[in-house]
């Protein structure tokens, strides 16, 4: 009876044993799903686009460095019809819904410096996401929305901060911009419409409009193809 019973236990654990085995075979599987790249690599960086060319663009250790000179800027002024489209942007061409996001951590030694998530769809219709060493209000979420003229409006002060989430969505025509401190909870900066497009320049602008020159750092950038049902949450 007890030879019996130590077969029987004997069994028993070769069999759980198998079993958990097995179990952590499927998980490993799961895990194996190859994913996006969450860091730039030069392959990743050559399979993009620029409009308009900074003056260096390097990647070390999985950061994107893109040194801009002086006068490079997007904006449409309204108080005097002068147009600038002389910052550097490197797009990728989305056609559909989308969602964008970028860890970026711009050079504020001038005003006006700034790292942007941009839609760009051609020069008088376009949107810029930027985190910018804003004249008013310094470090801040900052948006400029442009049909045909350019708007200006300055959004959360970050007073301090030298890293910021941006997050843009397209969902149809409209467009949500929203930030976070800690890639989890986002705040909406703006939603906005604009004309029907059924493919957009999607990306990251660079610029320095009043100083001889910016080094900016870019440490996550991502884009992918789907629609969220919730534009003010980004989900």
């Amino acid at each position: 009876m007890e030879k019996s019973l130590t077969i029987l236990l004997t069994s028993l654990l070769i069999w759980s044993c198998n079993t958990r085995q097995s179990d952590t075979s499927a998980d490993s599987s799961e895990t194996s799903i190859s994913v996006p790249p969450t860091n730039f690599t030069n392959d990743y960086l050559e399979r993009l686009n620029w409009l308009s060319q900074p003056r260096s663009a390097t990647v070390k250790e999985g950061i994107l460095a893109v040194t801009v000179d002086k006068s490079t800027d997007f904006f449409n002024n309204p108080e005097d019809g002068a147009i600038s489209t002389t910052a550097p942007l490197l797009y990728e061409k989305i056609e559909g819904d989308f969602v964008v996001k970028a860890l970026v951590r711009p050079d504020f030694e001038e005003v006006w410096n700034a790292v942007s998530l941009m839609v760009y769809m051609d020069s008088l219709h376009w949107i810029k996401f930027a985190f910018e060493n804003s004249d008013a209000t310094g470090p801040s979420v900052v948006t400029v929305v442009t049909k045909g003229v350019s708007d200006d409006a300055n959004g959360a002060i970050m007073s301090g901060q030298k890293e910021v989430w941006l997050k843009l969505i397209r969902k149809n025509n409209n467009y949500s911009m929203l930030w976070s401190l800690d890639d989890k909870e986002y705040k909406m900066a703006r939603l906005t419409s604009m004309p029907a497009a059924d493919a957009v320049k999607v990306g990251i602008e660079a610029q320095c409009p009043v100083g001889e020159s910016a080094t900016h750092e870019i440490l996550y950038y991502h884009s992918e193809r789907k629609t969220v049902q919730d534009l003010r949450k980004g989900e």
